[in-house]
């Protein structure tokens, strides 16, 4: 495993949190909420012009993940948000520590990327998952946040 230097940088940001429960199939709930998620959207009116992306610490026992996409135009919330939906004008992340994984038959390797960047002296805060089809595979960039390790 080889991690790269990336920057992620986002505009107009719309999503929704879940709580997920130990033991809980992470990826087949993230499947079927963000599919929902996109349908809402556009049935909306929003056109929503990126990936999905998803926010999480896999280490956490449990945990709310952030899941959202990028929409055409920023959105000016009125009153009070009583739902779990957000809106953030943008996201700009630089990291270091930067892997694409290919292999969806074989499951992204956490324990190996928290134990590289770990031994580099940082620590794991959260990984933004984007989830890429490229030419009809699914693809996952993970950025991964850190932090230095006083």
């Amino acid at each position: 495993m080889k991690f790269k230097t990336r920057e992620l940088s986002l505009q107009n940001l719309i999503g929704f949190s879940l709580s997920l429960e130990p033991k809980e199939d992470f990826f087949e709930r993230l499947s079927k909420d963000s599919k929902v998620f996109k349908i809402q959207m556009i049935e909306n009116g929003f056109y929503t012009d990126g990936p999905i992306f998803y926010q999480y610490n896999p280490q956490k026992e449990e945990q709310d993940v952030l899941v959202f996409t990028t929409v055409g135009n920023k959105l000016e919330l009125r009153g009070e948000n009583r739902s779990n939906i957000f809106f953030q004008e943008s996201l700009d992340l630089i990291t270091d520590f930067y892997y694409r994984h290919y292999d969806q038959e074989e499951p992204i390797p956490y324990d190996e990327i928290e134990e590289k960047i770990s031994t580099s002296g940082y620590k794991l805060i959260n990984i933004i998952h984007v989830i890429l089809d490229l030419y009809g595979d699914k693809v996952i960039d993970l950025y991964c946040e850190v932090e230095k390790i006083k």
